[in-house]
């Protein structure tokens, strides 16, 4: 789907008519999910090179950016949280001109689609597409700030479930560790995939670009500021994780005492009841007449004495 706004007299509006002629005197076009057809569109009214569907779809953030003399070609991560199991980092392909910025994603990005309602309802005052561009790079750092606030906010109730005494979900609290670990993660790939992008940006010599080394500068302080942030709830991801295993480990471990001290409780028992169930001939038990009552009773002794000594000792 393609959305495109103009620039009328220091007012963004949304384009209607999205026909050739409108989009060339667009200042933002964002295209989610394109078509070939959009695709060819774009590539006629950009002044910059657009690669093909297939391209951006394999450009790697990690190493992928191309600078022309008009501008630059971008690939940023911004942080997708779909779902409980379906999070990922959605790939968002920036073509950045004096005069024009478009965006291409495969997925729809929170940040896009709030930049665009804000546009919609005038609640912005931008003019210009590196304003543009560099709002939806401080919308990225406010939505992962607020992404790492709601993570403490988890981690403490989990932590507060783990560390109980008498938690029953420790099961359930590995998984939710588990989700947080892979959500730090990607949030950690965006942090750092944001700063190399402004770093790259600030050594630009672009004129046009010059003129917000500040902005790029506050962006990469809320990134210095984040990623402490995001290292110490790892680590207490991690922390938690490792208790939640340790308590796992302790409760196993009381179990298997019990069945230790158990066959040490019953084996006098049963050797006793071993000796009397032999078939010799001559036994001086065989014949006495309280000799049933005497191995029951030695059979009871000898389990009830180490189970009294264990409990002396404190290891019951």
């Amino acid at each position: 789907m393609l959305q495109a706004f103009v620039n009328t007299q220091n007012q963004i509006q949304i384009i209607k008519t999205k026909n050739e002629k409108n989009l060339k005197e667009a200042i933002w076009i964002d295209i989610n999910e394109p078509s070939e057809k959009e695709m060819k569109l774009i590539s006629r009214i950009s002044s910059l090179p657009v690669p093909s569907l297939e391209e951006i779809q394999e450009i790697e953030s990690s190493s992928h950016y191309e600078s022309y003399e008009r501008g630059f070609q971008l690939n940023c991560l911004f942080l997708q949280l779909v779902g409980r199991d379906d999070n990922s980092n959605a790939n968002v392909l920036f073509l950045v001109s004096s005069d024009k910025v478009i965006t291409i994603c495969k997925d729809e990005v929170p940040e896009l689609r709030l930049l665009r309602t804000y546009l919609k309802k005038n609640l912005l005052k931008l003019s210009t597409p590196k304003e543009i561009f560099l709002k939806l790079m401080e919308m990225k750092m406010d939505r992962i700030a607020d992404t790492l606030e709601d993570s403490y906010k988890r981690l403490n109730k989990i932590g507060k479930n783990v560390l109980s005494v008498d938690s029953d979900n420790i099961e359930e609290a590995i998984e939710d560790l588990a989700q947080e670990d892979d959500t730090l993660g990607m949030i950690r790939l965006c942090l750092m995939d944001t700063q190399r992008d402004m770093l790259i940006l600030q050594k630009r010599k672009s004129s046009w670009l010059q003129e917000d080394r500040e902005d790029i500068g506050d962006i990469l302080v809320d990134i210095e500021t984040l990623m402490p942030h995001n290292t110490f709830l790892s680590e207490k991801t991690d922390f938690l994780m490792n208790a939640a295993q340790g308590f796992i480990n302790i409760q196993q471990n009381k179990i298997i005492k019990i069945f230790s001290i158990a066959s040490v409780v019953f084996l006098p028992p049963t050797m006793i009841a071993s000796i009397y169930g032999m078939n010799f001939r001559i036994m001086p038990e065989l014949s006495w007449h309280f000799g049933y009552p005497f191995a029951i009773t030695l059979m009871a002794i000898s389990g009830v004495a180490p189970y009294l000594f264990f409990k002396k000792k404190g290891w019951l």
